[in-house]
């Protein structure tokens, strides 16, 4: 801790506990580059890459300040001259996480030498470069990188980045997981709502832990909260030999059907909910626009002019799935907005 003072470590280990505070990566990395980096390191430049080392034309460059004139022009070919630089190189040749700066490797007559400097890193005034790499696969590089004008960065500076650097690779880490079981669930919505089908699990008190799909709008529970009485007394009754099924609910959506399925664990219940196909609530057919059956119907409710709340409800389906749904229905339809389909799927049914 020799390089860092007392107060700059203080400040620095209450930053590290509050980066793992996070929702989403996007707030983190805007938080990062506009607060804690500026902070702890002043340098001219900030940014954020995501380099794809296999596809230069997707690598993500988040560049702080913002509005700087000078940075779009140049963006084109810093992606396309990103092999030059010699930090990229060593993590190529090297792979590590370890901070490093471009003076590491190069003299500052070499770095003067390379085209990346002479065409991107001349002109936005960059002469020094220090990177802290927290996510490192065969095709891509994840790094903080700070730069400056008029002098190199110092060893305290690299120790601050080091002690930063591990606790940024475990909160990134974090996010990520919870993107990808954030997007399994959602496709399992989608899933269970194209089969008219959905989850509930629930303790031994029929007290609800976890759904997917739209069974709690269907049986008209909440969470927090339990099963209604009427189902949650057939759930813990008698019954015969197998696996018990019912279809003792009937809503304005259908009958409901409600298998309790054995888990692994007795402090767990599963119920598997089916409801009946209905007819379409669609207002005007779109099956022959590739669309399925719910989507048909999500799209006729977008041209009508409903919200996304409104078709939750007239669907018996969660406004979030409501969204996945559209997102689809645009991807399918090649169009990017509300009006668009709208005018798209008019134009259809035009005689």
């Amino acid at each position: 801790m020799g390089l860092i003072s007392p107060t700059e470590y203080e400040w620095l280990l209450d930053r590290i506990l509050e980066l793992h505070s996070f929702a989403d990566a996007d707030s983190l990395r805007a938080w990062l580059l506009d607060t804690v980096l500026p902070k702890l390191i002043p340098s001219d430049w900030l940014s954020y890459n995501e380099v794809d080392l296999v596809n230069p034309a997707n690598t993500l460059a988040i560049l702080r300040p913002e509005g700087d004139a000078r940075f779009p022009p140049v963006v084109s070919r810093f992606r396309e001259l990103l092999h030059q630089n010699p930090l990229i190189i060593r993590q190529m040749e090297t792979p590590n996480f370890s901070v490093h700066k471009i003076s590491d490797f190069m003299t500052q007559e070499a770095f003067h030498r390379l085209e990346l400097y002479q065409e991107v890193y001349r002109l936005l005034g960059v002469e020094y470069q220090i990177a802290a790499t927290i996510r490192l696969d065969p095709d891509h590089i994840t790094a903080f990188a700070l730069a400056n004008r008029q002098a190199d960065y110092t060893e305290r500076d690299r120790a601050i980045l080091e002690m930063l650097r591990p606790h940024l690779v475990v909160a990134f880490n974090k996010l990520a997981l919870k993107r990808t079981h954030q997007n399994l669930l959602e496709y399992a919505e989608l899933a269970l709502d194209e089969l008219d089908s959905a989850t509930i699990i629930v303790d031994p008190r029929s007290r609800i832990l976890y759904h997917t799909g739209s069974g709690l709008l269907w049986i008209g529970a909440t969470i927090p909260g339990g099963l209604p009485k009427k189902l949650s007394d057939w759930l813990n009754g008698n019954h015969p030999t197998g696996v018990p099924e019912t279809s003792l609910l009937s809503t304005s959506g259908g009958k409901i059907h409600i298998r309790a399925v054995p888990t692994s664990s007795p402090e767990r219940r599963l119920l598997v909910l089916t409801r009946e196909n209905m007819p379409s609530l669609s207002l005007s057919p779109t099956g022959d626009c590739g669309l399925s059956r719910r989507q048909s119907e999500v799209a006729d409710w977008v041209c009508q002019g409903k919200t996304n709340a409104e078709i939750a409800i007239i669907l018996g389906i969660s406004p979030r799935t409501v969204q996945k749904h559209i997102e689809h229905i645009f991807e399918k339809m090649g169009v990017g907005s509300r009006m668009a389909l709208a005018a798209l799927l008019n134009e259809k049914d035009r005689p």
